[in-house]
């Protein structure tokens, strides 16, 4: 039976990739920077907004705002880019990613922010930091304003339905996402 069809709508996504089986989506530093520059490239060639990103060894977490019906035209070309430069980097041959990109469509408001705060603290809640923002593979810490590394992120929607405040942002990020607000099956 073939899988149902992406949710392609124009509008705000939570979106998601594993790797094969346990193996890591990114071994190294190198990696890592490869994936984020093809996301940047994707992002401005489509006119999506990056919101948010968390890097994780075995998956990676999104939030994008896609202007029109292009998510699955852009995750085809990031994943398959990066899979590609991936496995001729590691001498790798085979399928790389485990099944096709995850996704799940994000209201404004309450959504967005329970989103958010799954994205940037799962490697927090994978004990890999103390705070969202020590992790260095995770747009959060731009946003906060404490690095400039990611200058194509935007998270002003987030920061909009906190008044704009980074320490509003900080606070909600710093207590529990509510349990209701984490993503089945990621």
């Amino acid at each position: 039976m073939p899988p149902p069809p992406r949710d392609s709508a124009p509008g705000l996504h939570h979106v998601w990739v594993n790797a094969t089986g346990n193996e890591s989506y990114y071994v190294d530093d190198v990696d890592r920077l490869a994936w984020i520059r093809r996301l940047a490239q994707v992002s401005k060639e489509l006119g999506w907004t990056c919101i948010a990103f968390c890097q994780m060894s075995t998956h990676v977490h999104l939030i994008v705002a896609v202007p029109d019906s292009s998510l699955p035209i852009g995750m085809k070309r990031l994943n398959l880019d990066y899979s590609t430069g991936f496995n001729l980097r590691h001498g790798r041959v085979g399928q790389f990613v485990r099944r096709r990109y995850g996704s799940r469509r994000i209201e404004l408001g309450s959504d967005l922010l329970g989103a958010y705060a799954y994205v940037v603290r799962n490697p927090v809640e994978a004990g890999l930091c103390p705070r969202a923002e020590d992790w260095r593979w995770s747009s959060y810490a731009t946003t906060l304003r404490i690095s400039k590394d990611f200058p194509f992120v935007d998270a002003s929607l987030v920061l909009d339905e906190l008044g704009g405040a980074t320490d509003a942002l900080r606070a909600f990020v710093e207590a529990r996402y509510p349990a209701e607000t984490a993503t089945a099956g990621v």
